[in-house]
Protein backbone atom coordinates (compact mmCIF):
# COMPACT_ATOMS: atom_id res chain seq x y z
CA UNK A 1 0.00 0.00 0.00
CA UNK A 2 1.39 3.43 -1.00
CA UNK A 3 1.93 6.33 1.36
CA UNK A 4 -0.87 8.31 -0.32
CA UNK A 5 -3.39 5.48 0.10
CA UNK A 6 -2.37 5.10 3.75
CA UNK A 7 -2.98 8.84 4.33
CA UNK A 8 -6.41 8.63 2.68
CA UNK A 9 -7.48 5.57 4.71
CA UNK A 10 -6.36 7.18 7.95
CA UNK A 11 -8.19 10.40 7.03
CA UNK A 12 -11.42 8.52 6.28
CA UNK A 13 -11.11 6.61 9.59
CA UNK A 14 -10.66 9.87 11.51
CA UNK A 15 -13.68 11.38 9.73
CA UNK A 16 -15.88 8.44 10.62
CA UNK A 17 -14.69 8.42 14.23
CA UNK A 18 -15.23 12.18 14.56
CA UNK A 19 -18.76 12.13 13.16
CA UNK A 20 -19.61 9.05 15.27
CA UNK A 21 -18.44 10.84 18.43
CA UNK A 22 -20.46 13.95 17.58
CA UNK A 23 -23.46 11.76 16.74
CA UNK A 24 -23.34 10.07 20.16
CA UNK A 25 -23.00 13.50 21.81
CA UNK A 26 -26.00 14.85 19.91
CA UNK A 27 -28.08 11.79 20.84
CA UNK A 28 -27.19 12.25 24.52
CA UNK A 29 -28.05 15.93 24.39
CA UNK A 30 -31.41 15.28 22.74
CA UNK A 31 -32.12 12.45 25.21
CA UNK A 32 -31.29 14.72 28.13
CA UNK A 33 -33.40 17.52 26.64
CA UNK A 34 -36.32 15.12 26.20
CA UNK A 35 -35.87 13.49 29.61
CA UNK A 36 -35.97 16.74 31.58
CA UNK A 37 -39.43 17.81 30.32
CA UNK A 38 -40.67 14.22 30.64
CA UNK A 39 -39.77 14.28 34.33
CA UNK A 40 -40.62 17.92 34.87
CA UNK A 41 -44.19 17.90 33.47
CA UNK A 42 -45.53 15.01 35.65
CA UNK A 43 -44.07 16.80 38.62
CA UNK A 44 -46.00 19.91 37.63
CA UNK A 45 -49.22 17.91 37.32
CA UNK A 46 -48.68 16.39 40.76
CA UNK A 47 -48.09 19.75 42.37
CA UNK A 48 -51.11 21.22 40.61
CA UNK A 49 -53.29 18.38 41.95
CA UNK A 50 -52.31 19.35 45.46
CA UNK A 51 -53.61 22.83 44.83
CA UNK A 52 -50.28 24.55 44.35
CA UNK A 53 -50.40 27.37 41.82
CA UNK A 54 -47.86 26.74 39.02
CA UNK A 55 -47.60 28.47 35.67
CA UNK A 56 -47.72 25.59 33.08
CA UNK A 57 -47.27 27.72 29.96
CA UNK A 58 -44.04 29.05 31.38
CA UNK A 59 -42.86 25.52 31.96
CA UNK A 60 -43.64 24.53 28.40
CA UNK A 61 -41.88 27.59 27.06
CA UNK A 62 -38.85 26.74 29.18
CA UNK A 63 -38.77 23.16 27.86
CA UNK A 64 -39.15 24.23 24.24
CA UNK A 65 -36.48 26.90 24.68
CA UNK A 66 -34.13 24.32 26.11
CA UNK A 67 -34.72 22.02 23.15
CA UNK A 68 -34.19 24.94 20.76
CA UNK A 69 -30.90 25.86 22.40
CA UNK A 70 -29.75 22.27 22.19
CA UNK A 71 -30.68 22.19 18.49
CA UNK A 72 -28.86 25.45 17.77
CA UNK A 73 -25.85 24.17 19.65
CA UNK A 74 -25.86 21.00 17.55
CA UNK A 75 -26.13 22.96 14.29
CA UNK A 76 -23.35 25.33 15.31
CA UNK A 77 -21.17 22.41 16.35
CA UNK A 78 -21.81 20.66 13.00
CA UNK A 79 -20.83 23.85 11.15
CA UNK A 80 -17.58 24.22 13.08
CA UNK A 81 -16.88 20.53 12.71
CA UNK A 82 -17.12 20.90 8.92
CA UNK A 83 -14.71 23.85 8.99
CA UNK A 84 -12.28 21.89 11.13
CA UNK A 85 -12.64 18.95 8.74
CA UNK A 86 -11.89 21.10 5.72
CA UNK A 87 -8.90 22.71 7.44
CA UNK A 88 -7.57 19.33 8.48
CA UNK A 89 -7.90 17.98 4.95
CA UNK A 90 -6.13 21.06 3.53
CA UNK A 91 -3.32 20.61 6.05
CA UNK A 92 -3.12 16.92 5.17
CA UNK A 93 -2.92 17.72 1.45
CA UNK A 94 -0.20 20.29 2.10
CA UNK A 95 1.69 17.86 4.29
CA UNK A 96 1.37 15.11 1.70
CA UNK A 97 2.56 17.53 -0.98
CA UNK A 98 5.60 18.47 1.07
CA UNK A 99 6.38 14.87 1.86
CA UNK A 100 5.97 13.94 -1.81
CA UNK A 101 8.17 16.85 -2.89
CA UNK A 102 10.82 15.96 -0.35
CA UNK A 103 10.70 12.31 -1.40
CA UNK A 104 11.05 13.16 -5.10
CA UNK A 105 13.88 15.62 -4.53
CA UNK A 106 15.60 13.08 -2.30
CA UNK A 107 15.23 10.57 -5.12
CA UNK A 108 16.77 12.98 -7.65
CA UNK A 109 19.53 13.96 -5.25
CA UNK A 110 20.34 10.30 -4.65
CA UNK A 111 20.42 9.72 -8.40
CA UNK A 112 22.84 12.56 -9.06
CA UNK A 113 24.86 11.71 -5.98
CA UNK A 114 25.24 8.21 -7.36
CA UNK A 115 26.33 9.51 -10.74
CA UNK A 116 28.87 11.81 -9.10
CA UNK A 117 30.16 9.08 -6.82
CA UNK A 118 30.58 6.59 -9.65
CA UNK A 119 31.97 9.31 -12.00
CA UNK A 120 29.52 8.42 -14.73
CA UNK A 121 30.33 10.24 -17.97
CA UNK A 122 26.95 11.94 -18.34
CA UNK A 123 26.93 14.64 -20.98
CA UNK A 124 26.16 18.16 -19.78
CA UNK A 125 23.11 18.53 -22.06
CA UNK A 126 21.72 15.23 -20.78
CA UNK A 127 22.21 16.25 -17.13
CA UNK A 128 20.54 19.63 -17.65
CA UNK A 129 17.60 18.04 -19.49
CA UNK A 130 17.03 15.60 -16.60
CA UNK A 131 17.12 18.43 -14.07
CA UNK A 132 14.57 20.72 -15.75
CA UNK A 133 12.17 17.87 -16.53
CA UNK A 134 12.23 16.46 -13.00
CA UNK A 135 11.96 19.90 -11.37
CA UNK A 136 8.84 20.70 -13.43
CA UNK A 137 7.24 17.38 -12.45
CA UNK A 138 8.29 17.50 -8.81
CA UNK A 139 7.35 21.10 -8.07
CA UNK A 140 4.06 20.88 -9.99
CA UNK A 141 5.35 23.69 -12.16
CA UNK A 142 4.68 24.41 -15.83
CA UNK A 143 8.12 25.55 -16.96
CA UNK A 144 11.77 25.43 -15.83
CA UNK A 145 15.05 26.56 -17.35
CA UNK A 146 18.75 26.56 -16.46
CA UNK A 147 21.04 29.41 -17.47
CA UNK A 148 24.80 28.80 -17.26
CA UNK A 149 27.40 31.50 -16.78
CA UNK A 150 29.80 32.20 -19.66
CA UNK A 151 32.96 33.57 -18.08
CA UNK A 152 34.23 35.01 -21.39
CA UNK A 153 31.19 37.18 -22.13
CA UNK A 154 29.96 37.52 -18.51
CA UNK A 155 26.53 36.43 -19.73
CA UNK A 156 23.97 33.89 -18.54
CA UNK A 157 22.96 31.66 -21.46
CA UNK A 158 19.92 29.36 -21.35
CA UNK A 159 21.24 25.83 -21.93
CA UNK A 160 18.09 23.82 -21.11
CA UNK A 161 14.36 24.56 -20.89
CA UNK A 162 11.26 22.40 -20.51
CA UNK A 163 7.53 22.94 -20.26
CA UNK A 164 5.11 25.65 -21.40
CA UNK A 165 6.67 28.65 -23.16
CA UNK A 166 10.02 26.82 -23.15
CA UNK A 167 10.69 28.14 -26.66
CA UNK A 168 10.71 31.67 -25.22
CA UNK A 169 13.59 30.73 -22.93
CA UNK A 170 15.86 28.72 -25.24
CA UNK A 171 18.89 30.71 -26.30
CA UNK A 172 18.04 33.65 -24.03
CA UNK A 173 20.97 35.70 -22.77
CA UNK A 174 21.28 38.08 -19.85
CA UNK A 175 24.33 39.86 -18.54
CA UNK A 176 25.18 39.39 -14.88
CA UNK A 177 23.45 42.16 -12.95
CA UNK A 178 20.78 42.70 -15.62
CA UNK A 179 17.33 41.13 -15.55
CA UNK A 180 15.96 38.90 -12.82
CA UNK A 181 18.41 36.04 -13.51
CA UNK A 182 21.31 38.50 -13.67
CA UNK A 183 20.18 40.08 -10.39
CA UNK A 184 20.02 36.64 -8.72
CA UNK A 185 23.49 35.71 -10.05
CA UNK A 186 25.09 38.97 -8.90
CA UNK A 187 23.45 38.88 -5.44
CA UNK A 188 23.91 35.09 -5.06
CA UNK A 189 20.51 34.78 -3.39
CA UNK A 190 17.22 33.20 -4.45
CA UNK A 191 14.06 35.18 -5.03
CA UNK A 192 10.37 34.22 -4.79
CA UNK A 193 8.17 36.04 -7.30
CA UNK A 194 4.41 36.40 -7.30
CA UNK A 195 2.00 38.40 -9.46
CA UNK A 196 4.10 41.50 -8.77
CA UNK A 197 7.81 42.01 -8.20
CA UNK A 198 8.92 41.87 -4.55
CA UNK A 199 10.86 45.13 -4.74
CA UNK A 200 11.35 48.17 -6.93
CA UNK A 201 14.74 47.04 -8.20
CA UNK A 202 13.29 43.84 -9.66
CA UNK A 203 10.09 45.56 -10.76
CA UNK A 204 11.68 47.10 -13.87
CA UNK A 205 12.62 43.59 -15.08
CA UNK A 206 9.28 41.95 -14.27
CA UNK A 207 7.29 40.74 -17.31
CA UNK A 208 3.68 41.51 -16.46
CA UNK A 209 2.49 40.45 -19.94
CA UNK A 210 3.24 36.78 -19.28
CA UNK A 211 0.82 34.48 -17.46
CA UNK A 212 3.32 33.54 -14.74
CA UNK A 213 1.41 33.38 -11.47
CA UNK A 214 4.42 32.38 -9.35
CA UNK A 215 8.13 31.84 -9.93
CA UNK A 216 11.33 30.92 -8.15
CA UNK A 217 14.76 32.02 -9.38
CA UNK A 218 17.83 30.89 -7.48
CA UNK A 219 21.60 30.80 -8.07
CA UNK A 220 23.53 27.60 -8.71
CA UNK A 221 26.76 28.15 -6.83
CA UNK A 222 29.82 26.09 -6.01
CA UNK A 223 31.40 27.76 -3.02
CA UNK A 224 31.45 31.48 -3.76
CA UNK A 225 31.35 31.00 -7.54
CA UNK A 226 28.00 31.18 -9.35
CA UNK A 227 27.90 28.82 -12.33
CA UNK A 228 24.28 29.43 -13.33
CA UNK A 229 20.68 30.21 -12.39
CA UNK A 230 17.66 27.88 -12.05
CA UNK A 231 14.27 29.38 -12.97
CA UNK A 232 10.99 27.58 -12.10
CA UNK A 233 7.60 29.04 -13.14
CA UNK A 234 3.99 28.24 -12.44
CA UNK A 235 1.82 29.48 -15.30
CA UNK A 236 -1.93 30.00 -14.76
CA UNK A 237 -1.69 27.90 -11.60
CA UNK A 238 -3.96 28.55 -8.58
CA UNK A 239 -1.33 27.69 -5.95
CA UNK A 240 1.70 30.01 -5.72
CA UNK A 241 5.11 28.92 -4.56
CA UNK A 242 5.78 29.53 -0.88
CA UNK A 243 8.84 29.95 1.32
CA UNK A 244 9.01 26.20 1.87
CA UNK A 245 9.28 25.56 -1.90
CA UNK A 246 12.07 28.12 -2.13
CA UNK A 247 13.89 26.45 0.77
CA UNK A 248 13.58 22.99 -0.81
CA UNK A 249 14.82 24.25 -4.21
CA UNK A 250 17.76 26.05 -2.58
CA UNK A 251 18.84 22.82 -0.90
CA UNK A 252 18.44 20.97 -4.18
CA UNK A 253 20.26 23.73 -6.09
CA UNK A 254 23.37 23.36 -3.94
CA UNK A 255 23.66 19.74 -5.00
CA UNK A 256 22.89 20.08 -8.71
CA UNK A 257 25.42 22.90 -8.97
CA UNK A 258 28.14 20.41 -8.07
CA UNK A 259 26.71 17.89 -10.53
CA UNK A 260 26.64 20.49 -13.34
CA UNK A 261 30.21 21.54 -12.60
CA UNK A 262 31.26 17.89 -12.69
CA UNK A 263 29.55 17.44 -16.07
CA UNK A 264 31.20 20.63 -17.38
CA UNK A 265 34.60 19.39 -16.27
CA UNK A 266 34.00 16.05 -18.01
CA UNK A 267 32.92 17.87 -21.17
CA UNK A 268 36.03 20.06 -21.13
CA UNK A 269 38.21 17.01 -20.57
CA UNK A 270 36.47 15.19 -23.42
CA UNK A 271 36.95 18.13 -25.77
CA UNK A 272 40.58 18.45 -24.75
CA UNK A 273 41.11 14.71 -25.17
CA UNK A 274 39.66 14.83 -28.69
CA UNK A 275 41.84 17.81 -29.53
CA UNK A 276 44.91 16.05 -28.20
CA UNK A 277 43.98 12.94 -30.15
CA UNK A 278 43.61 14.98 -33.35
CA UNK A 279 46.92 16.76 -32.67
CA UNK A 280 48.60 13.44 -31.99
CA UNK A 281 47.24 12.01 -35.23
CA UNK A 282 48.42 15.09 -37.09
CA UNK A 283 51.88 14.79 -35.53
CA UNK A 284 51.98 11.13 -36.51
CA UNK A 285 51.13 12.05 -40.10
CA UNK A 286 53.76 14.78 -40.09
CA UNK A 287 56.30 12.39 -38.66
CA UNK A 288 55.46 9.83 -41.34
CA UNK A 289 55.70 12.49 -44.06
CA UNK A 290 59.00 13.67 -42.58
CA UNK A 291 60.42 10.16 -42.86
CA UNK A 292 59.21 9.85 -46.45
CA UNK A 293 60.54 13.32 -47.23
CA UNK A 294 63.95 12.64 -45.73
CA UNK A 295 64.19 9.34 -47.56
CA UNK A 296 63.17 10.92 -50.85
CA UNK A 297 65.30 14.03 -50.31
CA UNK A 298 68.36 11.94 -49.64
CA UNK A 299 67.78 10.08 -52.91
CA UNK A 300 66.96 13.22 -54.91
CA UNK A 301 69.99 15.07 -53.56
CA UNK A 302 72.28 12.09 -53.92
CA UNK A 303 71.46 11.55 -57.61
CA UNK A 304 72.73 14.93 -58.93
CA UNK A 305 75.65 14.83 -56.50
CA UNK A 306 76.64 11.43 -57.84
CA UNK A 307 76.45 12.79 -61.38
CA UNK A 308 78.51 15.85 -60.45
CA UNK A 309 81.15 13.66 -58.83
CA UNK A 310 81.18 11.25 -61.77
CA UNK A 311 81.58 13.96 -64.40
CA UNK A 312 84.23 15.73 -62.30
CA UNK A 313 86.21 12.47 -61.97
CA UNK A 314 85.78 11.80 -65.69
CA UNK A 315 87.15 15.23 -66.55
CA UNK A 316 90.01 14.79 -64.10
CA UNK A 317 90.93 11.29 -65.32
CA UNK A 318 90.83 12.32 -68.99
CA UNK A 319 92.48 15.69 -68.67
CA UNK A 320 94.18 16.52 -72.00
CA UNK A 321 92.67 13.54 -73.84
CA UNK A 322 89.13 14.92 -74.38
CA UNK A 323 88.26 17.00 -77.38
CA UNK A 324 86.96 20.50 -76.89
CA UNK A 325 83.41 19.45 -77.78
CA UNK A 326 83.54 16.51 -75.34
CA UNK A 327 84.81 18.74 -72.56
CA UNK A 328 82.01 21.25 -73.22
CA UNK A 329 79.43 18.49 -73.19
CA UNK A 330 80.67 17.08 -69.88
CA UNK A 331 80.90 20.56 -68.34
CA UNK A 332 77.35 21.33 -69.53
CA UNK A 333 76.04 18.11 -68.00
CA UNK A 334 77.97 18.82 -64.79
CA UNK A 335 76.50 22.33 -64.71
CA UNK A 336 73.00 20.96 -65.35
CA UNK A 337 73.23 18.48 -62.46
CA UNK A 338 74.63 21.19 -60.21
CA UNK A 339 71.78 23.51 -61.15
CA UNK A 340 69.31 20.70 -60.48
CA UNK A 341 70.89 20.20 -57.07
CA UNK A 342 70.76 23.94 -56.43
CA UNK A 343 67.08 23.99 -57.38
CA UNK A 344 66.29 21.21 -54.91
CA UNK A 345 68.14 23.03 -52.14
CA UNK A 346 66.34 26.29 -53.01
CA UNK A 347 62.96 24.52 -52.82
CA UNK A 348 63.80 23.12 -49.39
CA UNK A 349 65.00 26.50 -48.12
CA UNK A 350 61.95 28.29 -49.52
CA UNK A 351 59.67 25.76 -47.88
CA UNK A 352 61.42 26.35 -44.56
CA UNK A 353 61.07 30.13 -44.93
CA UNK A 354 57.41 29.83 -45.90
CA UNK A 355 56.53 27.62 -42.94
CA UNK A 356 58.34 29.96 -40.55
CA UNK A 357 56.81 33.11 -42.11
CA UNK A 358 60.20 34.59 -42.98
CA UNK A 359 59.96 34.59 -46.77
CA UNK A 360 59.76 38.15 -48.12
CA UNK A 361 59.17 38.92 -51.81
CA UNK A 362 61.11 41.58 -53.71
CA UNK A 363 58.86 42.61 -56.58
CA UNK A 364 59.64 44.74 -59.61
CA UNK A 365 57.69 45.67 -62.71
CA UNK A 366 58.17 42.97 -65.34
CA UNK A 367 56.18 41.14 -68.01
CA UNK A 368 54.90 37.65 -67.18
CA UNK A 369 55.74 36.40 -70.70
CA UNK A 370 59.37 37.39 -70.18
CA UNK A 371 59.55 35.44 -66.91
CA UNK A 372 57.96 32.39 -68.57
CA UNK A 373 60.50 32.42 -71.44
CA UNK A 374 63.33 32.38 -68.92
CA UNK A 375 61.71 29.45 -67.05
CA UNK A 376 61.30 27.51 -70.32
CA UNK A 377 64.99 27.89 -71.12
CA UNK A 378 65.89 26.77 -67.59
CA UNK A 379 63.71 23.64 -67.88
CA UNK A 380 64.57 22.78 -71.53
CA UNK A 381 67.60 20.54 -70.76
CA UNK A 382 65.47 18.36 -68.48
CA UNK A 383 62.70 18.22 -71.08
CA UNK A 384 65.16 17.12 -73.75
CA UNK A 385 66.46 14.32 -71.53
CA UNK A 386 62.85 13.06 -71.13
CA UNK A 387 62.12 13.47 -74.83
CA UNK A 388 59.48 16.14 -74.25
CA UNK A 389 59.10 19.33 -76.27
CA UNK A 390 57.79 22.73 -75.19
CA UNK A 391 55.13 24.64 -77.14
CA UNK A 392 54.40 28.17 -76.01
CA UNK A 393 51.62 30.69 -76.69
CA UNK A 394 52.63 33.86 -74.88
CA UNK A 395 50.67 37.11 -75.07
CA UNK A 396 53.27 39.88 -75.03
CA UNK A 397 50.57 42.56 -74.97
CA UNK A 398 49.68 41.88 -71.36
CA UNK A 399 50.43 44.74 -68.95
CA UNK A 400 53.56 44.41 -66.87
CA UNK A 401 53.03 43.20 -63.31
CA UNK A 402 54.58 43.72 -59.91
CA UNK A 403 56.37 40.38 -59.54
CA UNK A 404 59.27 38.84 -57.70
CA UNK A 405 60.98 37.56 -60.83
CA UNK A 406 62.96 34.83 -59.07
CA UNK A 407 59.96 33.38 -57.25
CA UNK A 408 57.56 33.53 -60.21
CA UNK A 409 60.21 31.86 -62.38
CA UNK A 410 60.44 29.20 -59.66
CA UNK A 411 56.64 28.77 -59.89
CA UNK A 412 56.78 28.30 -63.67
CA UNK A 413 59.79 25.98 -63.50
CA UNK A 414 58.07 23.77 -60.92
CA UNK A 415 54.95 23.55 -63.12
CA UNK A 416 57.07 22.72 -66.17
CA UNK A 417 59.16 20.13 -64.31
CA UNK A 418 55.99 18.52 -62.95
CA UNK A 419 54.47 18.39 -66.46
CA UNK A 420 57.65 16.93 -68.01
CA UNK A 421 57.94 14.20 -65.36
CA UNK A 422 54.44 12.92 -66.07
CA UNK A 423 54.42 13.37 -69.86
CA UNK A 424 55.11 10.40 -72.13
CA UNK A 425 58.24 10.49 -74.29
CA UNK A 426 57.67 12.17 -77.63
CA UNK A 427 54.78 14.35 -76.38
CA UNK A 428 54.68 18.11 -75.95
CA UNK A 429 53.98 20.37 -72.97
CA UNK A 430 52.06 23.51 -73.86
CA UNK A 431 52.61 26.79 -72.01
CA UNK A 432 50.08 29.56 -72.46
CA UNK A 433 49.97 33.10 -71.05
CA UNK A 434 46.83 35.11 -71.68
CA UNK A 435 44.45 37.62 -70.15
CA UNK A 436 41.63 36.32 -67.94
CA UNK A 437 39.56 39.30 -66.88
CA UNK A 438 41.57 41.32 -64.33
CA UNK A 439 44.11 38.49 -64.11
CA UNK A 440 47.04 37.24 -66.14
CA UNK A 441 46.55 33.48 -66.55
CA UNK A 442 49.38 30.99 -66.91
CA UNK A 443 48.50 27.45 -68.10
CA UNK A 444 50.74 24.38 -68.36
CA UNK A 445 49.12 21.52 -70.28
CA UNK A 446 50.54 17.98 -70.35
CA UNK A 447 49.45 14.67 -71.85
CA UNK A 448 50.16 12.61 -68.75
CA UNK A 449 47.96 10.03 -67.00
CA UNK A 450 45.82 12.68 -65.29
CA UNK A 451 44.98 13.20 -61.63
CA UNK A 452 42.23 11.18 -59.85
CA UNK A 453 39.36 13.30 -58.54
CA UNK A 454 40.01 12.26 -54.93
CA UNK A 455 43.58 13.64 -55.17
CA UNK A 456 42.80 16.81 -57.10
CA UNK A 457 41.60 18.70 -53.99
CA UNK A 458 44.86 18.12 -52.08
CA UNK A 459 47.49 17.96 -54.76
CA UNK A 460 48.69 21.52 -53.98
CA UNK A 461 49.07 20.75 -50.27
CA UNK A 462 52.39 19.84 -48.69
CA UNK A 463 53.21 16.29 -49.84
CA UNK A 464 49.76 16.30 -51.44
CA UNK A 465 51.16 14.69 -54.58
CA UNK A 466 53.28 12.37 -52.44
CA UNK A 467 56.99 12.49 -52.13
CA UNK A 468 57.14 9.12 -53.80
CA UNK A 469 59.43 6.28 -52.99
CA UNK A 470 63.12 6.67 -53.49
CA UNK A 471 63.91 5.68 -57.02
CA UNK A 472 60.25 5.82 -58.08
CA UNK A 473 59.28 6.39 -61.69
CA UNK A 474 58.72 10.15 -61.29
CA UNK A 475 60.79 11.07 -58.23
CA UNK A 476 60.54 14.52 -56.68
CA UNK A 477 60.32 15.82 -53.14
CA UNK A 478 56.55 16.33 -53.13
CA UNK A 479 56.86 20.04 -52.31
CA UNK A 480 57.00 21.61 -55.78
CA UNK A 481 53.26 22.15 -56.27
CA UNK A 482 52.90 23.33 -52.67
CA UNK A 483 55.52 26.00 -53.38
CA UNK A 484 53.63 26.94 -56.56
CA UNK A 485 50.47 27.51 -54.52
CA UNK A 486 52.10 29.42 -51.67
CA UNK A 487 54.26 31.68 -53.85
CA UNK A 488 51.33 32.47 -56.16
CA UNK A 489 49.13 33.35 -53.18
CA UNK A 490 51.85 35.65 -51.84
CA UNK A 491 51.50 37.59 -55.12
CA UNK A 492 47.73 37.89 -54.59
CA UNK A 493 46.87 35.10 -57.03
CA UNK A 494 45.60 31.55 -56.87
CA UNK A 495 46.11 28.20 -58.58
CA UNK A 496 43.97 25.34 -59.83
CA UNK A 497 43.83 22.12 -61.83
CA UNK A 498 41.66 20.67 -64.60
CA UNK A 499 42.32 16.99 -65.28
CA UNK A 500 40.84 13.95 -67.01
CA UNK A 501 42.21 10.47 -66.37
CA UNK A 502 44.09 9.23 -69.39
CA UNK A 503 43.88 12.59 -71.20
CA UNK A 504 46.32 14.77 -69.27
CA UNK A 505 46.12 17.74 -66.92
CA UNK A 506 46.07 21.52 -67.09
CA UNK A 507 47.69 23.32 -64.15
CA UNK A 508 46.94 27.03 -64.04
CA UNK A 509 47.91 30.07 -62.01
CA UNK A 510 46.24 33.47 -62.07
CA UNK A 511 48.05 36.65 -61.04
CA UNK A 512 46.27 39.99 -60.60
CA UNK A 513 47.24 42.57 -63.22
CA UNK A 514 46.95 45.34 -60.63
CA UNK A 515 47.84 43.91 -57.20
CA UNK A 516 46.42 45.81 -54.22
CA UNK A 517 48.61 48.78 -53.24
CA UNK A 518 51.11 47.78 -55.93
CA UNK A 519 51.93 51.38 -56.75
CA UNK A 520 52.91 52.16 -53.17
CA UNK A 521 54.36 48.81 -52.17
CA UNK A 522 58.09 48.63 -52.17
CA UNK A 523 57.97 45.01 -51.01
CA UNK A 524 55.19 42.42 -50.93
CA UNK A 525 54.24 41.10 -47.49
CA UNK A 526 55.98 38.21 -45.83
CA UNK A 527 54.48 34.77 -45.80
CA UNK A 528 51.75 34.36 -43.26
Amino acid sequence: MSRTESHENRSRHLDRAGWLLWGVTFVLLFALSATLPALYLPLLDLLHGRGEDLNLPDAWITSVSLLGLVLLFCLYTISKQREVLFMRRALEREERGREDTGARLSEISALFQLSTTLHLNLKLDFVLEIIVRRVVFTMRAQQASIMLHDADTRELVTQAAYGLEAELSRGARERVGEGIAGWVASRREGVLLGQVAPNRELGRHYKVDRAITSAVSLPLAVGERVIGVLNVNRINHPEPFDAHDLEVLQAFGQHIAAVIEHAQALERLGTRAKQLEADNEKLSDLNRMKDVFLSTASHELKTPLSSVIAYAELLDDNDGRLTRDQSREFVARLRGEAMRLLGLIDDILDLSRLESGKLALKPRVIGLAEVVRGAIETSRPMAERHGVAFESELDDKLPELQLDEVKIRQVVVNLLVNAVKFSPRGSAVKIRVRADGPFARLEVVDRGPGVPAEQATQIFELFGQGAGEAGGPHGGLGIGLHLVKRLTELHGGHVGLVSRLGEGSTFWARLPMRPADAADAGELPKAA
